[in-house]
């Protein structure tokens, strides 16, 4: 367990050099600019090593190339995270307006459920006599306790939709 604790740390690091004394460095930060390029053993995944050596006008205009090249490539990936965004966010609106539009047609069908059943209700307590349809299509007329079931019938489908 001491060996995993001793290497823990020099295997989070992304960078790996001999210094000046030939001493192997880790670090997650770059090595400094006297490191020369030939003494960098581990770069993180991504980076490249510079071919012109530091300090020369070569060097400054790689440097400069390599950075206007990284801030493009992060713009651009800015750009996409930006419109990803923006269309999770209108198809997520839309989404929400659908369901806005299915819960309006739902409350539109109960409220016309409710007004029809209230009016067969009234209808089954008039007394008047009710007829129906039999399976052949005759008019057959409803007894007393044909009526009575209708009207249990009717009444849990006014609880129901007429809240």
């Amino acid at each position: 367990m001491s060996a995993l604790l001793l290497f823990g740390p020099a295997a989070e690091a992304q960078w790996k050099w001999k210094d000046a004394n030939g001493k192997i460095q880790y670090s997650d930060m770059p090595p400094p600019p006297s490191v020369a390029d030939k003494d960098i053993l581990l770069r993180p995944p991504g980076t490249r090593a510079t071919v012109v050596p530091y300090g020369s006008a070569q060097a400054a205009a790689a440097s400069a190339a390599a950075a206007a090249s990284a801030n493009a490539a992060a713009q651009a990936a800015a750009k996409k995270d930006a419109d990803q965004q923006g269309q999770a966010k209108k198809e997520a609106e839309q989404a929400q307006a659908r369901q806005a539009e299915e819960a309006k047609k739902l409350a539109a069908a109960r409220a016309e459920n409710c007004q029809r059943a209230r009016q067969n209700l009234v209808l089954l307590d008039t007394g008047l006599r009710v007829s129906t349809l039999n399976s052949a299509g005759e008019t057959v007329f409803m007894d007393d306790k044909q009526r009575a079931a209708e009207r249990e019938r009717v009444q849990a489908i006014v609880n129901k939709d007429c809240r």
